[in-house]
């Protein structure tokens, strides 16, 4: 799994930014009314090449039905595919059932946090992570909210068993303290490192991917 995710990426441009800083990953993003949303042809010219570039590409989703899911992994051929809203994992079509799925969850002490989480380690799935995101409903992520890092350590018990992928709010400022403290095995960043929604800037990708790698390092 990534270390480094640069999230809502919409120009081929940004993932040579990406290469270049030493990030691993990058989120393709089809929330629709998300300003980072792209279509589906944009989606595949940003898949293919990021797979020359040697990058995992994971498409972020939110809510799809069965068959949307089917047709978007079908036609964009992601590595990871990122599921951001209520998914339980008898809501993925067959074709996803040797992908590698990350599940976003906020984390806020509701009890539905940890049911949905627990859902999906009863699944059995093998390629697991979860994502923790800033809570939000109905938006995706995103945001620039920060997530609740003091709520995840210790690491909630239900968390312990995957990689956990922190998200939210993170800037270069911060990413080092919020690996420090929350000791994530990936970092995810959108608004972070960009100048406006959905464009990125190859100094701040730089600055967070360096910042993030040698935090990594120092664990």
């Amino acid at each position: 799994m990534f270390q480094v995710k640069i999230c809502g990426i919409t120009r081929l441009c940004d993932l040579d930014a990406v290469c270049e800083a030493g990030a691993d990953a990058v989120g393709i993003n089809l929330v629709p009314g998300s300003p980072r949303c792209v279509s589906i042809t944009l989606a595949q010219e940003l898949c293919r090449y990021a797979h020359l570039l040697g990058l995992q590409s994971v498409l972020v989703t939110m809510n799809a039905s069965m068959q949307e899911l089917d047709h978007l992994v079908t036609q964009i051929r992601p590595d990871v595919v990122q599921l951001h809203g209520q998914e339980t994992p008898e809501s993925l079509p067959e074709c996803m059932s040797h992908y590698p799925i990350v599940k976003a969850l906020s984390w806020t002490g509701r009890e539905s946090e940890a049911e949905l989480a627990q859902q999906w380690l009863d699944a059995g799935r093998e390629e697991l992570s979860f994502l923790v995101d800033a809570y939000a409903p109905g938006v995706g992520g995103g945001t620039g909210k920060i997530a609740k890092w003091d709520l995840l350590s210790p690491r909630p018990t239900v968390l312990r068993h995957v990689p956990m992928l922190l998200a939210g709010g993170l800037v270069p400022g911060n990413v080092a303290t919020a690996i420090a403290t929350t000791a994530c095995e990936g970092v995810d960043t959108a608004s972070g490192v960009e100048s406006s929604p959905g464009i990125k800037d190859p100094e701040l990708i730089q600055k967070f991917t360096t910042a993030a790698l040698n935090a990594f390092q120092a664990m």
